[in-house]
C-alpha cells in the first residue's frame, strides 16, 4: 500500500505507515462507518452524563465529592410522626456516585476508552497528516479518557475544584473525535494523488 503524503515535495514529510486515501474501498468504508456510530454513541453518552451528573462544575463536583455529615447537625432526640405523602412536593435525588461504583465504573470505562483511542490511532496513521500532528491526536486520543477518570477520582478524594478536568477531558474527547472525523471524510472523498515520483532534472 503506498505511503501517504502524495510523493515528493510539498507532501513528502507527511508520509505515516498507510495512506487511508489510497486504502481499499472496503477499509475506508469501515473507518467511516466506525466513526458515525461512536459519533451515535457519544450522543447518547452525553445524555447520559446529562441527566446524571450535570454538565457545570458544581453539579459535577456534586456528584463524586463525598457528603459529610456533622455531627452537630444530627438531632439528639427521635420525632418520628406520620405524614400523608405529597409526591407532588418530592424533589428528585440528585445521582451521586460511592467509591465501590466509581471503581467498576473504571474498571470498564478506561479499558474502553484505551481500545477507542486505539481504533482512533488505526485511522489516524492513514490520514494526510504530518508527524506531530499525528503524534499529538494520538496523545489526545489516549489522554482524554485517562484524565477523565482522573478528575473524578480527585474529587472523590474530597478535590471538588477537580471538576473541571472531568468536564474539560470530555469535550476533548469531542474535540479529538470530530478532528478525526473530518480528516477521514476529506481522505475518503478526495481523488488519489499521483504518487509517480517527478524524475530530477539534470543539469546541462
Amino acid at each position: 500500500m503506498s505511503a501517504a503524503g502524495g510523493g515528493p515535495g510539498r507532501g513528502g514529510d507527511r508520509r505515516g505507515p498507510y495512506s487511508l486515501r489510497a486504502a481499499d474501498r472496503s477499509v475506508k468504508l469501515a473507518a467511516v462507518l466506525f466513526l458515525l456510530v461512536l459519533g451515535y454513541a457519544y450522543i447518547f453518552a452525553f445524555l447520559m452524563v446529562r441527566h446524571y451528573a450535570g454538565t457545570t462544575p458544581k453539579d459535577v463536583a456534586a456528584t463524586y465529592v463525598p457528603t459529610k455529615v456533622e455531627a452537630s447537625a444530627l438531632p439528639t432526640e427521635s420525632k418520628s410522626t406520620t405524614r400523608a405523602l405529597d409526591l407532588g412536593a418530592m424533589q428528585e435525588e440528585h445521582h451521586t456516585v460511592d467509591t465501590q461504583l466509581l471503581v467498576q465504573d473504571s474498571h470498564i470505562h478506561i479499558m474502553i476508552y484505551a481500545i477507542v483511542a486505539a481504533l482512533l490511532t488505526l485511522i489516524i496513521l492513514g490520514l494526510d497528516w504530518s508527524p506531530p500532528w499525528r503524534d499529538l491526536m494520538i496523545v489526545c486520543a489516549f489522554g482524554t479518557g485517562a484524565l477523565d477518570f482522573a478528575g473524578q477520582w480527585l474529587m472523590k478524594a474530597g478535590l471538588g475544584g477537580f471538576a473541571w478536568l472531568t468536564i474539560a477531558s470530555g469535550w476533548g474527547m469531542t474535540a479529538v473525535y470530530v478532528v478525526v472525523l473530518a480528516g477521514t471524510l476529506r481522505a475518503v472523498t478526495a481523488k488519489k494523488r499521483d504518487e509517480t515520483p517527478i524524475p530530477e532534472r539534470t543539469n546541462p
